[in-house]
């Protein structure tokens, strides 16, 4: 599953919370001080008393996902078997806990990455450059998911373009999920899986499945929630920032008009939940209790979908002027420390467990999309036995969309403001309009302030 490294409103983005326990111990995998002698970003440990070569991985992660990487790992060393791998699992407050790790020199050899820190971690210099590596082994980056492959690149000014400094794991689509059964009931189509609806149709749509039975303004089943924004957005051809992430551009008038719509759904027309709704329930909770239609959500959460006692599908997002349904994507890396003593080992660990047999095993969990893009053609993806009936919604979704806002800078405090003051949308005190233009100097500064190498 993924760890999405965002802080957004309620109706945002929901953050993909990962429980824990696991404290900072001392990991095998490398010595801790470089040849030079200096202090080294690893705990000392090297060959072990059989004569085999430690290595560390660090992971965070559910029971089942957890067993499944054991396996992925067991498969590995019996192909190694001169080579032993150590699993740091990190449940809980991952970010954190790497930041003390990697501060205090007790950082595994290979690191999960999410999407979201490693702009932060490459940018610090704690991840070593794999690109020869790669372009050496055989790996072939041409199979990837671009939008995988590409938010893994540094350049020692900007993310997205350079050399790789990881291996993408897994690529996780966000799509419309929707209630059959609902559906059903009402008498109403299922929304075309090839062909996305536009803003109006969707309005329409959800107006349809929203039930206010009282008309008391609380309706007891919403048409759709949790409203993500950023698909709208693009989809209308907005964007956050410009092309050299030099200005923050929200304030242009497809930005402002694809904002304003998301905040009138729920202010305006009423047929998402506002924040005093989702105060009592929260939206996963709400739409699989059925009181919400339709839901935005990633490929992540079809395991948990898979246990519901209703059936479901998938839909692709809303378009808007561009005609083109949008939205974002979340993934994991692999990233080797930087002060590993062992990179070539390092990189043969990351190299199978990105390679197609290791991305056949991950796929199987259902949780994400391989990023190979043949495997995701293959049945190990498509699970035709299984909900959702048409999962290859995914693999549209992974060829248009983005990386999530949050990999555009090393630096988000820029982000981090917009997301505090949102909530003003979303909540109807402000117009889109009236918001982002108040906002924009701020979220200029702290742009510049914080990512002064994109404005040398």
């Amino acid at each position: 599953m993924f760890k999405i490294n965002r802080k957004w409103s309620t109706f945002v983005v929901l953050t993909i919370v990962i429980a824990i326990a696991a404290g900072c111990s001392a990991f095998g995998g490398a010595s801790n001080s470089n040849s030079n002698g200096q202090s080294g970003g690893v705990e000392e440990s090297g060959v072990n008393d059989d004569g085999k070569l430690e290595l560390s991985i660090s992971t965070w992660g559910l029971p089942d996902e957890v067993e499944v990487f054991e396996q992925l790992i067991a498969n590995f060393e019996e192909d190694n078997p001169d080579m032993e791998v150590n699993i740091v699992h990190i449940p809980q407050d991952y970010a954190g806990k790497m930041n003390t790790m990697l501060a205090g020199g007790t950082a595994p050899d290979v690191i999960f990455t999410s999407d979201g820190d490693f702009g932060r971690w490459v940018s610090a210099g704690q991840f070593l450059n794999i690109q020869d590596y790669v372009d050496n082994s055989d790996i072939n980056t041409d199979a990837f998911w671009d939008s995988a492959l590409n938010r893994y690149k540094w350049n020692d000014r900007a993310l997205g373009t350079g050399d790789l400094y990881a291996l993408p794991k897994d690529v996780g689509p966000s799509v419309l999920f929707y209630n059959k059964d609902i559906f059903d009931e009402m008498g109403l189509p299922y929304p075309s899986p090839e062909k996305p609806m536009s803003f109006d149709e969707f309005l329409e749509l959800a107006q349809k499945l929203t039930v206010d039975e009282n008309g008391d303004g609380k309706p007891e089943q919403y048409g759709v929630g949790p409203l993500w924004w950023e698909g709208f957005l693009w989809s209308n051809g907005g964007d956050l920032l410009n092309e050299d992430k030099t200005e923050f551009i929200l304030n242009e008038p497809q930005a402002v008009e694809a904002l304003q719509y998301v905040a009138d759904l729920t202010n305006e027309y009423k047929v998402a939940p506002d924040t005093k709704s989702l105060d009592a329930m929260n939206a996963d909770q709400m739409f699989e209790t059925g009181k919400i239609a339709m839901a935005f959500n990633g490929r992540w959460i079809v395991p948990t979908y898979r246990q519901l006692d209703f059936d479901w599908d998938v839909a692709p997002y809303p378009a808007g002027k561009t005609g083109e349904p949008s939205g974002w994507s979340g993934s994991v890396g692999y990233a080797i420390n930087k002060n590993t003593n062992y990179p070539d080992e390092a990189f043969k660990l990351i190299e199978y467990l990105s390679g197609e047999e290791g991305q056949r095993i991950q796929t199987e969990l259902g949780f994400a999309i391989p990023t190979y893009k043949d495997v995701a053609d293959e049945e190990v993806f498509l699970q035709s036995d299984k909900k959702p009936e048409h999962a290859e919604v995914f693999i549209m979704a992974a060829e248009t969309q983005r990386p999530g806002p949050w990999t555009l800078t090393p630096n988000n405090k820029w982000l981090d403001h917009l997301n505090q003051k949102l909530p003003e949308l979303w909540n109807g005190e402000k117009s889109a309009e009236e918001l982002i233009n108040e906002i924009k100097p701020e979220v200029d500064r702290l742009l510049k302030e914080g990512n002064p190498e994109l404005f040398e």
